[in-house]
């Protein structure tokens, strides 16, 4: 009687485990590039939603400019490099409306909001619009934090449409054209636009806010 033995060959091993890697291989980049997707779509949504955030505060905060017979510091808006400073009104618990400043900055890849206590005369709005103005922080005059709205961006920018005239980035010639009133009175601030720089080269991000003015 003759005994007969069956296996693999040794070539027959190589092939399949050639074959084995290759599937091994394909389905680590299935995977990895479904991972990578997942966190990108998670990047953008977290930036969209910080897009989302910083412009309905924007808005909010240009509508409550107050009325231009009450802006008693002049135009309430100051444009400086990477930086908005405004003068808006808030309303109490009782409803009582009271005066505020307002900053947008930019830092470290952030646009963050500050905003001060009610401001308590026009000796105090004077003299901290004033250092505004001349480049001091609000978190320098008061003892307030940073909020960050939005992240990983390169910058921001502001200006404002005055009436009979055209955008401008130039606060203190609105300021200058505000204080020159023609024969209908001073012209009116009619929008803000405010202006994110987007990553990685990206078109910028702008919001043009209608202060309600008319």
């Amino acid at each position: 009687m003759s005994s007969r033995q069956s296996g693999f060959t040794l070539i027959e091993v190589m092939v399949a485990l050639l074959l084995l890697s290759i599937m091994s291989l394909l389905s680590w980049r299935a995977l990895d590039a479904m991972v990578r997707t997942r966190e990108a779509l998670a990047q953008r949504g977290h930036q969209f939603d910080g897009v989302r955030t910083l412009f309905a505060q924007w808005e909010n905060d240009c509508r409550e400019l107050g009325p231009p017979d009450r802006w008693v510091a002049g135009v309430p808006v100051n444009f400086q490099d990477n930086r908005v400073d405004l003068i808006r009104t808030r309303a109490d618990n009782n409803g009582v409306r009271h005066v505020v400043l307002v900053s947008y900055r930019w830092r470290d890849g952030w646009v963050e909001r500050l905003e001060s206590p009610p401001l308590q005369g026009r000796a105090e709005l004077f003299q901290n619009w004033g250092a505004l103005r001349k480049g001091a922080s609000l978190d320098a005059l008061y003892t307030v934090t940073s909020v960050p709205l939005m992240g990983q961006s390169t910058g921001i920018a502001a200006r404002g449409f005055l009436e009979g005239s055209d955008w401008s980035a130039d606060s203190a010639q609105i300021n200058a054209q505000w204080l020159t009133p023609g024969q209908t009175g001073n012209p009116l601030l009619l929008g803000l636009e405010l202006t994110v720089g987007a990553p990685s080269g990206g078109a910028p991000l702008r919001e043009v806010c209608l202060t309600g003015q008319s």
